[in-house]
């Protein structure tokens, strides 16, 4: 489509782009008004040179702040439309990231002109205006999420026909180390604490002495145990049924998980090889039996069940009884908030609802991982157990029990923890040290 601008007097001097409506258009230095005609050819002429070359796009332009919020609308749309691969919490971090960043931290520019600079001052921006800095470990992490959807954005709008500025993919947050946090504990992913055999250990064989004691108390010896033995990720356990267990082959079946996003079971798990048959170890297989006993007779199919409703536990309940367990057993800190709306003043409220029980986790070693921590610890016993000589456990069977595809993946990610061991071991592993650095060659120097 050929651009049509011309100059016009009009409060001074303008360039009018005839072919879009007479629109008044910018110079590439964004100027609009020009005091003489001369000045304003001038400008005419190097945008008519910008157009050819497509560093400014002047006709069927977008504004990216528009775009990007009918995209993330539409996402979150398509998110909530049940049959596809499209997760609502995924959907809904593009709508999130605009209401908190992109609304207010990016300028107001079209498609075209988004670029690496944008981008970088973009980045300052929200450093600058939300958090008064980038040494904060959840800004980083949100920043880096926040570009991350920014380029998803504009590879679908390519995909769209619309004009957008391809250099924009050459700038990457990786590389600007000056946006980065100078210390590892906030640039760096956290590591998952491990939860060490004796603490495990402490906690099954105190909760199974104390199993009958109630239907809560089974529960939380199973549901401990589980983690355990299975090292299964929480949406892949609160999604077991109860027909999913095979006491007889000593297997379960993974063949979904429980969506919390969208409250609902789903044939879809985090990946391809996550579907799986998990085997039943023989020293977790009384813990399952006893608890299936104890359900078989609930009106409900799932193995960890909720007593009001057909579905799973609640997140709150399940989550609270593990930290609950832990503060039982010295494992966490807990601050609680007691009310009791049956007294007001010390008097009878009649509109009372009871007493109201919350907590806040203080501290813990598991703060932050009160259920993956199991998942690591079994995964870090079977890693080092394939590196064992003459060990029956090799890397097929390990990739299975996590549900990966790839060893490098399981090696990566559960291969950098360290266990306890006893002192004897420790000492006895010295002496293995002391052996292969041949530390006997070396002489003393007196």
């Amino acid at each position: 489509m050929t651009i049509d601008l011309r100059i016009i007097k009009k409060a001074g001097w303008q360039i009018l782009n005839y072919s879009d409506k007479r629109k008044v258009v910018k110079a590439i230095d964004g100027n609009k008004r020009w005091s003489n005609r001369k000045d304003a050819e001038k400008a005419k002429d190097s945008l008519i040179a910008a157009v050819a070359t497509k560093k400014v796009i002047l006709s069927g332009r977008h504004k990216f702040k528009e775009e990007y919020l009918k995209f993330a609308s539409m996402t979150l749309e398509r998110g909530h439309t049940k049959g596809t691969r499209l997760t609502i919490a995924s959907a809904r971090g593009y709508l999130s990231n605009y209401k908190n960043y992109i609304s207010d931290c990016f300028p107001d520019i079209y498609m075209d002109q988004v670029s690496g600079p944008v981008l970088e001052s973009f980045v300052q921006n929200i450093y600058q205006t939300k958090h008064n800095s980038f040494t904060g470990r959840s800004i980083w992490f949100k920043v880096k999420d926040v570009v991350y959807k920014i380029k998803t954005f504009l590879r679908y709008a390519a995909g769209e026909d619309m004009e957008i500025n391809e250099k924009a993919f050459h700038w990457h947050l990786k590389n600007q180390y000056h946006l980065q946090p100078e210390d590892d504990r906030l640039f760096y992913s956290k590591v998952t604490q491990v939860i060490q055999p004796a603490e495990a250990a402490r906690l099954i064989n105190g909760l199974f002495a104390n199993r009958q004691d109630s239907h809560i108390a089974l529960l939380k010896l199973t549901a401990i145990a589980s983690f355990t033995y299975l090292g299964l990720r929480y949406s892949e356990l609160k999604g077991i049924k109860k027909a999913d267990v095979n006491l007889s082959d000593q297997t379960i079946w993974i063949g979904g998980a429980w969506s919390t996003s969208e409250n609902r079971y789903v044939k879809r798990t985090k990946k391809k090889n996550s579907t799986r048959f998990v085997e039943i170890q023989n020293d977790y297989l009384p813990y399952i039996t006893e608890w299936m006993d104890r359900i078989k007779d609930i009106d409900n199919p799932y193995l960890f069940p909720s007593l009001r409703t057909k579905e799973p536990m609640s997140n709150h309940a399940f989550r609270s009884m593990i930290w609950m367990t832990y503060e039982e057993y010295g494992l966490a800190t807990l601050s609680w908030k007691i009310k009791d709306y049956n007294n007001v003043d010390g008097k009878r409220n009649t509109k009372a609802r009871g007493i109201s029980k919350s907590f806040t986790v203080v501290s813990s070693p598991f703060k932050d991982c009160p259920t993956k921590t199991y998942r690591h610890s079994l995964a870090t016993h079977l890693v080092n157990a394939v590196k064992a000589r003459g060990s029956l456990i090799d890397q097929n069977y390990v990739m299975n029990v996590l549900g990966h595809g790839d060893y490098k993946t399981t090696e990566n990610i559960y291969g950098n923890h360290v266990l306890e061991i006893s002192p004897e071991d420790r000492a006895a592993r010295r002496l293995a040290v002391q052996k292969a650095m041949r530390i006997d060659d070396f002489k003393r120097i007196l």
